[in-house]
């Protein structure tokens, strides 16, 4: 196991609490990696590599419970996992855009960014490839966007990088996806 998942929680805009493990069947003997925690704080979206899922990496999601509990982890259907390794939800402030890597799907090469559109009853659209130049034919991961959909961020692999993966900043002026603006 490489990955394991841990939280964290802001105290009156102080500091943070010490980082703790979350539960066991959050973290496995399997790799857990990359949690988004949905803007109204409700769902939380991970990675896992555990027994049972499509293929490789796959998402899965959590949900508060009324008792303020957290759900069992359940996987994301097969229209958004598929039977490569999936990557880095991330849950746009609008709180139905999920943004992720993938190397499965249409992928330009490696992994490359997607967007779906949740629905109320726990649906996804079909992933929509965010296209050159966000994705090249490197991999391509770790990708958020601000609120207004007009900057993001991604981690990339570049000829002109510092190393392996480097984060750049995009700037979308006239780019903009699911009308987030």
């Amino acid at each position: 196991n490489t990955g394991n998942l841990y939280m964290s929680q802001m105290v009156d805009g102080e500091g943070w609490t010490k980082p703790k493990l979350m539960r066991e069947d959050v973290n496995t003997r399997y790799r857990e990696t990359h949690a988004s925690l949905s803007p109204d704080g409700n769902s939380m979206f991970f990675t896992s590599n555990r027994v049972g899922g499509i293929g490789g990496k796959d998402m899965y999601v959590m949900r508060k419970l009324p008792n303020d509990k957290w759900s069992d982890p359940k996987i994301l259907p097969e229209v958004v996992n598929s039977p490569y390794n999936e990557e880095s939800p991330f849950i746009h402030p609008d709180g139905v855009t999920i943004f992720y890597s993938s190397e499965g799907h249409n992928t330009i090469g490696g992994y490359d960014v997607f967007y779906s559109i949740m629905d109320p009853s726990g649906g996804f659209t079909e992933p929509v490839n965010l296209g050159y130049p966000i994705n090249t034919p490197d991999d391509d991961v770790s990708y958020i966007m601000n609120i207004d959909g007009r900057r993001g961020y991604i981690a990339s692999v570049k000829e002109d990088g510092l190393g392996d993966l480097d984060i750049y900043e995009i700037l979308q002026e006239g780019i903009y996806y699911n009308n987030l603006i």
